[in-house]
């Protein structure tokens, strides 16, 4: 039985986007991170409850006179390493793990008039070295990573015909999922990505996905959970028959703080505070 523990400080509130919330492990050490507007906010749960923790702020580029707004922010692993990325309004930020030194910057050009917005959203990293994020125009950005962690150049390919809202990824193995509820399941092949095949598109829009031993999990904004193999047949569609509540507060994000689960951090939009539950 989980029971709640003692609130981690913020310096700021946390964005209403889903997955605002992710996690990373540094030398036995857990961190988190919750995006607000412009500002990455990491800070340590379990060790540095009393600490204001870092702040990262999206600047595209020095001479910009603001951030951009930040869409998702998720740790991935490359070649052993963790980066911190960024998906904003105006493009990609590519981090050390702790936001001290920016790898890379990718600038989206500037929308077309009949397109009234711009951003990327969706993260994930392929084990033969890539970090892979999702742009509004249907298009995946490929940024390859050396083993050293300099960003050397980017690819980018078309998946869908709406913007993507999530990745996941698998070994060289990536799902994509966009605003129509549409899945794509692709894999890396000589630093590009080849279609393996399209899931149905359910007609709400994907909002998280997971992905692991030959099977995918796919939220949707209707509030269905449907689990495919990734030759795109369904294999279940998941009911929700238990919850627990908490009051005064809107969820926006959720990790577990360990790999065994003894324990989980939330989220809450307009709150300055992380939520921790433990065993």
């Amino acid at each position: 039985m989980y029971e709640r523990g003692t609130s981690v400080p913020l310096k700021s509130s946390a964005s209403l986007f889903p997955n605002n919330l992710c996690r990373v492990r540094v030398n036995g050490t857990m961190y988190a991170g919750v995006a607000h507007k412009d500002e990455m906010n990491i800070v340590c749960p379990i060790t540095s409850r009393d600490e204001p923790g870092r702040v990262v702020v999206a600047k595209m580029t020095s001479s910009a006179p603001s951030g951009a707004t930040i869409m998702q922010a998720a740790w991935v692993e490359v070649h052993r390493r963790p980066f911190l990325v960024l998906a904003t309004t105006k493009g990609v930020l590519l981090f050390d793990w702790d936001g001290s030194v920016l790898r890379h910057a990718h600038l989206l050009p500037t929308p077309p008039l009949e397109s009234p917005f711009s951003f990327t959203k969706g993260i994930a990293s392929l084990y033969t070295g890539y970090i892979c994020v999702g742009i509004y125009t249907g298009e995946v950005l490929m940024f390859s990573v050396t083993d050293n962690g300099d960003v050397l150049g980017t690819e980018k390919v078309t998946l869908h015909p709406c913007p993507i809202n999530a990745l996941a990824s698998l070994g060289q193995v990536l799902v994509s999922g966009d605003d129509e509820g549409g899945i794509v399941v692709s894999q890396e092949e000589e630093g590009s990505l080849s279609k393996i095949c399209s899931i149905e598109s359910y007609e709400s829009p994907v909002t998280c996905i997971a992905v692991w031993s030959g099977q995918v999990l796919a939220a949707f904004l209707s509030g269905h959970l449907r689990l495919f193999n990734l030759q795109g047949q369904i294999l279940a569609e998941i009911e929700h028959k238990y919850s627990a509540s908490e009051e005064n507060a809107a969820l926006c994000g959720g990790v577990f703080t360990d790999d065994l689960g003894s324990g989980y951090v939330l989220a809450s939009y307009d709150s300055k505070e992380l939520i921790c539950y433990a065993m």
